[in-house]
């Protein structure tokens, strides 16, 4: 059994296409020699990125299979949202496609990791747009567990794959769901590697709120 699940989805402009400059070739390569299935797609507007959400939330699992899936989203984003293409994903439909993802992942038993790779993501609003969406849902709706995003505005795409490689290098010898001080330790690492720093938002079911941790800055 692999040591984890990845699905890597990317989308590049086309000039950073033509360079290969993205995280895509390196980090599938990367997960396959650390143990991982894995597993990318190139998307190139809104509609795939829909399409690429929902085929991914097909995935079947044996319920005592409880080995962690990562959703490796990297793109651009800003203060409004991702960008694909020429096109716009807001935050607030950014929610709801999460939301529906997740709910299709109902089959899956273990921890679904969401990761957004993106500049301008440390000024997300998918977490607050998913808490308002459990407090006005009818019915129960779990969000996803964790979001990892950088701290800073922006991150050199080499500092990234450095920066994923350690993630995925030690994630699968955690528990996400009960060992926090360990997720904070790896993040800490991490820094320490002067890479970038990534910051989670920690889903508390009891109060239904994100709670948030950043790595802080190595002295």
């Amino acid at each position: 059994m692999a040591s984890g699940r990845v699905f890597v989805l990317e989308s590049p402009n086309p000039l950073e296409l033509l360079e290969g400059t993205g995280e895509r070739s390196s980090l599938q390569q990367v997960c396959a020699l650390l143990g991982h299935d894995v597993s990318s797609f190139l998307l190139r507007d809104k509609a795939e990125f829909i399409q690429t959400c929902q085929y991914v939330s097909a995935i079947k699992g044996d319920k005592d299979d409880k080995s962690p899936m990562f959703l490796h989203i990297s793109l651009h984003g800003n203060a409004s949202g991702i960008g694909l293409g020429r096109e716009l994903i807001t935050w607030s439909e950014l929610s709801i496609i999460i939301q529906r993802m997740y709910e299709g992942l109902c089959y899956y038993h273990g921890p679904v990791i969401l990761i957004l790779s993106a500049c301008g993501a440390n000024k997300q609003q998918l977490t607050a747009k998913l808490t308002n969406a459990v407090k006005a849902a009818s019915e129960p709706f779990v969000p996803p567990e964790y979001l990892f995003v950088f701290s800073d505005d922006e991150v050199d795409w080499r500092d990234a794959v450095v920066t994923w490689t350690i993630f995925y290098r030690y994630a699968p010898k955690i528990n996400f769901l009960t060992e926090k001080a360990k997720v904070q330790t790896l993040l800490n690492r991490i820094c320490r590697a002067g890479c970038g720093k990534l910051t989670y938002f920690r889903w508390d079911g009891a109060a239904d709120i994100y709670r948030r941790y950043q790595a802080p800055s190595p002295t």
